[in-house]
């Protein structure tokens, strides 16, 4: 059962203590926009929901013409967010630990989309020699992050640049897809021993990073000051809390980095994000 009164109040609270504060804000919007994400029903096939990800990916991708080449538009999405549910032991989120914002222009989305699907092509192959065979992966990080802007992140992107980009990520989405299906569930399933994640979980994360890198113009948050930024991810978050529903084995709610939640438990991840933001 979800309580939206909780979200109420830490908004409240968030508003009440951040006037000022525009590191606060900023990180809760991005809290409240994860969640929002995280809240957008999904396949609980991981195969298919690469599917239906890719197939609303496109519709944002064919978009990337109708916005300026050069101009690099700000994410809801931080460093310190990413840390916040990624790391084994995480550290609270705390405002002193500053905004490291990602941005994406629409050369810059192109190439995280191709760049993360390749990644973790690559990443089933050495899952596999690593369950059969013992053999630890080799890092695959020769790709920047949404942290970095290249020089060629910001030039011209023509129609046949268009075309000639959605080719090869069409091509990559199919050959990830092609290749999660081919896993047994016991390789889907399995736990590396250093406490990694196991290949199902990541295949709903690449599907939920897909279209964080794709939507990142179509649905970019209003160029305004830190508080009506926040109002905007609350009232988007608000929308999705009363959309959901639990009792329904065909779907998941999956974060952006593949871990499976209740609505009522996103919601709980909120507001306790927010807390520890006010506590520091």
């Amino acid at each position: 059962m979800i309580a939206p009164t909780r979200l109420g109040s830490s908004k409240q609270a968030v508003l009440g203590a951040a006037r000022a504060r525009d590191v606060v804000l900023t990180q809760a919007t991005a809290v409240r926009m994860v969640a929002a994400w995280a809240l957008v029903p999904a396949p609980r096939d991981p195969v298919r929901h690469l599917e239906v990800a890719h197939a609303r990916t496109r519709s944002h991708l064919g978009r990337l013409l109708d916005h300026d080449a050069a101009r690099e538009v700000p994410s809801v999405m931080t460093d310190e967010l990413f840390s916040r549910l990624t790391d084994p032991r995480p550290a609270p989120l705390r405002a002193a630990a500053g905004v490291h914002r990602y941005t994406y222009t629409p050369r810059k989305t192109l190439r995280r989309v191709l760049d993360h699907a390749l990644d973790h092509i690559n990443q089933i192959d050495q899952w596999r020699a690593w369950r059969s065979a013992g053999v630890a992966p080799t890092p695959t990080d020769g790709w920047a992050p949404s942290t970095v802007t290249l020089p060629e992140d910001r030039l011209p992107l023509s129609r046949a640049d268009l075309d000639a980009w959605l080719w090869r990520i069409d091509q990559a989405a199919r050959l990830l897809a092609q290749r999660a299906a081919a896993l047994t569930p016991a390789e889907l399933d399995w736990m590396p021993p250093d406490g990694g994640w196991p290949l199902r979980r990541v295949f709903h994360h690449v599907a939920r990073s897909e279209l964080l890198y794709s939507a990142s113009l179509d649905e970019a948050l209003p160029d305004a000051d830190p508080a009506l930024r926040y109002e905007e991810a609350c009232g988007r978050l608000d929308e999705r809390v009363q959309a959901a529903r639990d009792a329904d084995d065909s779907i998941v709610y999956a974060g952006l980095y593949g871990a499976l939640r209740a609505p009522a438990e996103i919601v709980d991840d909120v507001v306790t994000m927010e807390g520890e933001l006010l506590a520091g």
